[in-house]
């Protein structure tokens, strides 16, 4: 696929999932972030909400303790070991911060628990910044479709997304393609007999997978991520 027809593929499948851009208070997303990590979105959300619900603010999550936070969080991935982080992420936040979360890129990688994908997802959701958070999916369809080589790293698969979207493109792109990702564009199982973008993908195996698509996923091989 050309990645000039990425702006084009995008609107096809927002067509389907309809996602538009709106914020949502930095915080929440940093405590998003910090409790998605190898977390599905089933067990992320609610556990975020009873976190936020007890603790709504930096200064109120430094008033509970480890043991209460584990309890809260569980059972989202590493629950232990998110706790402390956490507590530490407020504990920067309030201290290099004055309890704010910041805008900046490089400040908000000097945040425990906040690599590339989760100070992008602070960026776009939490300040309306035209950035694309590139995860998983994103980057596993983005190579898929021809647009970036097999093995690219997230980081780079960023700034090529980036370089061809507008910005409201680009404050919608993650979302479209994680939702793709979890229901058409599976890491494992793709269904492309029912991919609405099939015309512009590149994927080697996506004649073998539509030809299975109506025969189960038992006659599936399984792909290498």
């Amino acid at each position: 696929m050309d990645i000039k027809e990425l702006p084009e593929t995008l609107q096809i499948l927002n067509k389907i999932y309809k996602i538009k851009a709106k914020k949502i208070r930095p915080f929440e997303i940093l405590i998003h972030g910090i409790l998605s990590t190898r977390t599905r979105d089933e067990t992320t959300f609610p556990a975020q909400r009873r976190l936020l619900n007890a603790a709504n603010t930096p200064e109120k999550v430094l008033l509970l303790d480890r043991k209460t936070i584990e309890g809260l969080i569980y059972p989202v991935g590493f629950y232990k070991i998110k706790a402390k982080l956490l507590l530490r992420a407020c504990g920067a936040l309030i201290k290099e911060f004055g309890g704010t979360v910041p805008r900046g890129r490089k400040e908000l990688l000097e945040i425990p628990g906040v690599g590339p994908k989760v100070a992008s997802l602070v960026q776009v959701w939490g300040f309306g910044m035209p950035v694309i958070p590139v995860d998983t999916h994103v980057n596993r369809i983005s190579q898929r479709l021809g647009l970036v080589p097999k093995g690219n790293a997230p980081e780079k698969t960023q700034l090529v997304l980036e370089g061809v979207l507008n910005s409201d493109q680009r404050m919608v792109a993650n979302m479209v393609l994680v939702n793709f990702g979890r229901d058409i564009c599976r890491p494992v199982y793709p269904q492309c007999y029912r991919c609405p973008i099939y015309g512009y993908c590149v994927f080697e195996e996506k004649e073998y997978f539509y030809k299975k698509g109506t025969t189960g996923v038992k006659s599936y091989k399984l792909l290498k991520p």
